[in-house]
């Protein structure tokens, strides 16, 4: 439930549920002060009485009109008003006749009511109203009419309603205190249990955000609750779960950022330390002849083509890491493409011994949208990284191109010493040689293949490598394939 709809039902309930309770309390008090609920029917007006229509008074008020219509005089005949007394007493009401304006008869219960403080002549009614006579309060029917000598007859039917007067007088301010009692209690009860569902929620919110405050990011708080707080809980985990995320990628990047000074300090530190001790053999004489001399200075030389090319490597990896490298796609056919950048190695290969076996889709074309200077990069590191490792006589080095519908498979494997299923998943992580002892001959700078990965997915390709020891290794660049029509023109 919303927390919109549960505060107008609360609202809705703080004034119904007072007004149920404030009636049903009404009515155990007039019970409990008035006695039996049938008495205080009684000082009701007929049409909200639950008795049958017709009631004991009201058949002798009837009685008595038919009498003043038919026989009128029997209506100042004592005798017979004497003998409505036990029917009178039967149902609780007193009888006064007036006649021209005198008390003519009156039952013993309202002997003490004054007759000029009843109700004129004329003011005739059949339902019984509530009258204020003298002190008392009386339900009252009145009959009026004319007899014979043209005497103003007037018929009362009374019955004493002191007792509801007086109850409504002396229990007014108890039932309007018990209304503001009962008021204060239920929206008092209402709200407490309504804010409590509120805040319950923000409380936890609150610990939660303490928690974080203070760095702990594992204090998870689940949504228990299907609200706009729920909705709320729910947005708060997420984020501090992509915090806790955020917090160990910036922890893994301070480690590699460590690991990249310590590998860069080694990597520089050694071919400068080994250019410092051939300037120093050159400075010192011991390079006295020049052969050695020639041997040093080129010695000196490949050690600064080696520093230059972990430079650029670094360089190069630093820019792709942080997204500042350009990239200028094309649509190229990946096929042509092979076979172009083939050609151009097959010299550097077949000095190197290296057999180059192409077997590219027979499906036709492949395109992919593409850098190419970036993806030549991305083969060259490959290539090179695979030569560097072979040590056969005869080596072979198998293309493959496969086509589906929506991407384009390169296959790139070798027949080298392969690499050992604990080095697999290690091998495009920056800095890392499955050869350790970090020989520039074979180690090489360990970033072709962080930055061969690095370029694929720029590419929103992957690249996956299998190895298997003394058979090989096979690496599997897979692109989304263009499947753009070539433009006519």
């Amino acid at each position: 439930m919303s927390i919109k709809l549960r505060l107008i039902l609360s609202n809705i309930a703080m004034i119904i549920v007072p007004l149920i309770l404030f009636f049903f309390a009404s009515l155990l008090l007039m019970i409990f002060f008035l006695g039996d609920i049938r008495e205080m029917a009684n000082f009701l007006p007929e049409s909200h009485n639950y008795h049958q229509s017709v009631q004991e008074d009201s058949k002798l008020f009837f009685e008595l009109k038919e009498k003043s219509v038919m026989k009128p005089d029997e209506l100042i005949n004592m005798d017979y008003l004497q003998s409505l007394d036990s029917q009178l007493e039967n149902i609780k009401y007193d009888l006064i006749i007036r006649n021209d304006g005198e008390l003519y008869y009156s039952t013993d219960g309202v002997k003490n009511v004054k007759v000029d403080e009843l109700p004129e002549f004329g003011s005739e009614t059949n339902s019984r109203n509530l009258e204020e006579v003298g002190d008392q309060t009386f339900a009252i029917k009145q009959h009026d009419f004319y007899i014979e000598d043209g005497s103003k007859l007037s018929l009362f039917l009374l019955r004493d309603a002191s007792p509801w007067n007086k109850f409504m007088k002396t229990f007014f301010p108890i039932l309007f205190g018990l209304c503001l009692l009962i008021l204060i209690a239920t929206n008092g009860l209402l709200s407490y249990f309504v804010s409590k569902s509120i805040i319950r929620p923000i409380n936890r919110l609150k610990t939660a955000a303490q928690f974080i405050k203070n760095g702990n990011l594992e204090h998870s708080i689940g949504p228990v609750r299907n609200d706009e707080l729920g909705q709320l809980t729910l947005a708060f985990e997420e984020m501090r779960i992509q915090l806790n995320e955020s917090r160990l990628i910036q922890k893994q990047y301070e480690e590699n950022r460590k690991e990249l000074i310590a590998h860069i300090s080694h990597d520089l530190k050694t071919p400068i330390t080994s250019i410092k001790g051939y300037i120093e053999g050159i400075r010192d004489g011991i390079a006295d002849s020049p052969e050695k001399k020639e041997h040093y200075l080129k010695t000196i030389y490949t050690k600064s083509v080696d520093m230059d090319h972990l430079i650029d490597e670094l360089f190069l990896f630093s820019k792709l890491d942080l997204g500042k490298v350009p990239f200028e796609f094309e649509r190229i056919n990946l096929k042509d493409y092979l076979i172009d950048y083939f050609e151009e190695l097959s010299f550097d290969l077949r000095k190197q011994n290296v057999d180059v076996d192409l077997h590219l889709s027979p499906n036709g074309s492949c395109f992919v949208l593409a850098d190419r200077d970036k993806f030549k990069r991305v083969l060259s590191n490959i290539v090179n990284n695979s030569l560097k490792y072979m040590e056969k006589d005869k080596k072979e080095l198998k293309i493959s191109l496969i086509s589906t519908e929506k991407k384009v498979d390169l296959i790139i494997e070798d027949n080298g010493p392969g690499i050992s299923k604990e080095s697999l998943p290690l091998v495009f992580k920056q800095f890392y040689r499955a050869e350790q002892s970090r020989n520039k001959l074979t180690g090489g700078s360990g970033l072709g293949l962080s930055i061969a990965r690095m370029i694929v997915e720029e590419h929103e390709g992957t690249i996956q490598v299998e190895s298997e020891i003394k058979i090989g290794t096979k690496l599997t660049i897979s692109l989304p394939q263009d499947c753009k029509e070539v433009d006519a023109s």
